[in-house]
């Protein structure tokens, strides 16, 4: 099966027209006010003429309340709600946007167990194995740690979307190692925070799949 490609951390129309013309399997946008490369729920929803139909669209919060996730996945016509963890007692049920995929993010700085699988109700379709920083979530650049998303894959037994230091030249080696369901990509495409840079997007994806 091939492997799954989301570009995420997308700030601009004009990246977003270019990323879609190389057509990944996922764009991912980032909806969490304290990121680098937070873009505004409104500013997404008029992009979405730009947004071909077979490529899927993730939103990306962290430990967000129900009612926002709701209006934002209505308002983006999100089909995917990616989900980062900070804290062990947050829980959300997905009651109020039913036909919603749910990836969910766990903080890796301590392994995790099948138990986080609880926070979402309905249990999450996906796993994000990110690289683990005490001060943020995600884009990083930090490389996280592969040995850590392959316990992750073989314990839980859910697919795994690998993250965290991802680039073009590490890519094909990342992939051999943990045999991940995806790979997610964000820094590691760019200029500067939320500037694509158009080559490496093209390089990411065609190594992934070459």
């Amino acid at each position: 099966m091939a492997t799954f490609v989301k570009i995420c951390g997308i700030c601009s129309r004009g990246d977003l027209e270019q990323i879609c013309a190389l057509e990944p399997d996922a764009i991912g946008f980032v909806f969490w006010p304290r990121a680098k490369r937070y873009v505004r729920p409104e500013q997404v929803a008029g992009w979405l003429r730009s947004i071909p139909e077979q490529i899927r669209k993730v939103g990306v919060f962290v430990e967000p309340p129900p009612a926002e996730v709701e209006a934002v996945a209505i308002a983006c016509r999100l089909d995917i709600v990616q989900i980062h963890l900070i804290s062990n007692d947050w829980k959300i049920d997905r009651s109020l946007f039913q036909g919603l995929e749910t990836w969910l993010s766990p903080r890796m700085g301590e392994g995790v167990s099948r138990n986080i699988l609880s926070a979402v109700n309905p249990e999450p379709s996906v796993l994000l194995a990110d690289s683990f920083d005490p001060n943020t979530i995600g884009g990083t650049g930090k490389l996280s740690s592969w040995e850590r998303a392959l316990a992750m894959k073989n314990e839980i037994g859910k697919p795994v979307m690998l993250a965290g230091g991802l680039n073009p030249e590490n890519v094909r080696d990342a992939v051999a190692a943990v045999q991940p369901w995806g790979v997610d990509v964000s820094s590691g495409v760019e200029k500067e925070p939320g500037v694509k840079d158009i080559r490496k997007v093209k390089q990411f994806i065609e190594r992934v799949r070459k």
